[in-house]
């Protein structure tokens, strides 16, 4: 692939948190359009290299290139730019209880554009209207069930229509119907020219949605490659945490 297809380039990442090394050198490329997923072992460093991406974890050493930009050094101020285009959908949706799934949604739009209060409300329904939320924007945070709170979640992450969605976990904890909602939901995103990356423990999410898997351990990326080609891999590593031996 080409330089100018590849919208993230990880390259050097080193990070740790005391005495504990979690990236030794992480190098990871992410092309426009393609839905990666990160794969690894608990503590492996899913989650802390998919929140470096935004700058909520700086990395000790090594870049993280954003259309050619590092992101490493941005302050606060400089990554609001970046985290409009690129959302992240937390684990646990990250809503505000106090407010509806309507003011959830419209928050960043009133933070961060010039849209009037009637394009916003325009806005924030047909984003409800993506994720098969109808109906439910007077709702409160608790009076959403948990499936439904993680699609509230990725409605207000893709409502600035980012071009790139990290998911931490989005299928986790969820029954059959909502988990195929939310692969649908990132397929259908994927039609619109997201690119997507994904942190996930579930293995048929994984194989389902995934262009490209990337294998996390011992700090580095050990493999990298097709849906097919990562499933027949003979690396022991891989194979192990396949069947279930994660760590």
């Amino acid at each position: 692939m080409s330089e100018v297809e590849e919208i993230i380039k990880v390259k050097n990442f080193y990070k740790k948190f005391g005495e504990k090394v979690v990236h030794k050198g992480v190098n990871l490329s992410i092309r426009k359009g393609e839905i990666l997923t990160l794969m690894g072992g608990s503590g492996s460093g899913k989650s802390v290299l998919l929140r470096s991406m935004i700058g909520l974890e700086k990395p000790d050493k090594g870049q993280i290139l954003f259309h050619g930009e590092d992101v490493v050094p941005l302050d606060e101020d400089s990554l609001v730019g970046v985290r409009n285009r690129i959302a992240y959908a937390f684990q646990h949706g990250a809503l505000f209880d106090s407010l509806t799934v309507k003011e959830n949604l419209a928050y960043p739009l009133r933070a961060h554009t010039e849209m009037s209060e009637k394009e916003i409300h325009e806005k924030v329904m047909q984003t409800l209207a993506m994720v098969g939320l109808e109906g439910s924007e007077y709702l409160l945070p608790a009076d959403l069930s948990g499936g439904m709170q993680k699609r509230v979640g990725v409605a207000r992450s893709i409502i600035m229509d980012p071009e790139v969605i990290l998911y931490d976990e989005p299928t986790t904890g969820l029954d059959p119907f909502n988990t195929r909602q939310i692969l649908r939901i990132i397929r259908m995103l994927q039609g619109k020219g997201a690119t997507s990356v994904l942190v996930t423990h579930d293995m048929t999410s994984l194989f389902a949605v995934s262009d490209r898997i990337a294998f996390l351990k011992d700090g580095k990326i050990i493999a990298m490659d097709t849906v097919d080609k990562i499933r027949k891999s003979t690396d022991p590593a891989v194979r192990g945490f396949i069947h279930g031996e994660t760590d």
